[in-house]
């Protein structure tokens, strides 16, 4: 068998959750270690997003979910994409009978947990659904990537930083409520959420689509330049209008920025842009009231 060429090598997460079906129970870092480390192999539901796309050559990491959890546990390279086993081998493998086999090879078991928030330079992010595609620069940061200390005192970039980054978060999860129903979270045909959508250049904050089927990049300043936002946005804009069109048609896409202030930098470089580009400010409400004791 030839190997794959390496520009066509694919690069995921796959997110490992605790599991509860038909009265069995496993915690995330036991079906890691049953399946990864024991079996060399995985799994996927029926409708887990990417379960077309993945084939032999691609590589993987693996992320354990949950509130105690929130780490890479390993890494490995896909021997096989998503299927059938008929065979019946792995039958007793998994709570569902019918999630779908893929095995591994080269399974690398990180000797620590490397945790999410301690690799900075990350910038993948968890998103819905038990696989999401990562750039090679992401998967190499995160095998390569010594995690580092945690500030004690977080600097003001810092702050505004992580608040955007659960701002986003927030915003998904509220979308249509947020939105009014004007448009929603765009889906690719391999079940890729528009939350932290990887394209060539980069990842989209939030990749949204109207009803009449054309797309909003949604950007969050989250502590960049005006200059560097409003040029990444308008990136974002070309790829999707490219990449995303339909019947040799490129896309009708245009760009929202969200920020928390005014920048006067920001403003005046989307009033060059305003025919593809909107701006909005967000609040946020932090009251403290006195206990009644």
């Amino acid at each position: 068998m030839s190997k794959p060429d390496k520009s066509d090598v694919a690069y995921y997460v796959f997110q490992v959750s605790d599991q509860s079906k038909y009265g069995k129970q496993k915690v995330a870092q036991e079906v890691f270690d049953f399946l990864v480390r024991g079996k060399s192999a995985w799994g996927f539901g029926p409708h887990t997003p990417n379960r077309k796309a993945i084939k032999p050559g691609d590589k993987v990491v693996f992320y354990l979910t949950g509130q105690d959890n929130q780490y890479f546990a390993g890494a490995a390279t896909l021997k096989t994409g998503a299927y059938e086993d008929k065979g019946g081998e792995s039958k007793d493998w998994y709570l569902d009978p019918n999630t779908l086999r893929i095995d591994l090879s080269d399974v690398i078991v990180f000797s620590e947990p490397k945790p999410r928030q301690q690799i900075p330079s990350l910038e993948w992010r968890p998103a819905q659904g038990g696989s999401s595609k990562i750039s090679e620069k992401d998967y190499l940061v995160i095998l390569s990537g010594a995690p580092v200390e945690t500030h004690l005192q977080a600097t003001q970039e810092e702050m505004e930083f992580a608040l955007e980054k659960y701002l986003q978060e927030f915003i998904v999860e509220n979308f249509e409520q947020i939105f009014g129903g004007r448009f929603k979270v765009y889906k690719d045909e391999n079940g890729n959420e528009g939350n932290q959508y990887l394209t060539d250049v980069g990842y989209i904050d939030i990749l949204a689509q109207k009803d009449d089927g054309d797309f909003v990049v949604i950007e969050l300043k989250k502590g960049k330049s005006g200059d560097e936002v409003v040029g990444q946005t308008l990136r974002y804009i070309a790829w999707v209008r490219q990449h995303l069109g339909r019947d040799d048609k490129p896309a009708r896409v245009t760009g929202m920025i969200i920020t928390q202030k005014p920048d006067k930098r920001l403003e005046y470089a989307i009033r060059e842009v305003a025919d593809k580009m909107q701006l909005k400010h967000y609040q946020v409400t932090f009251k403290l009231t006195d206990a009644k004791i």
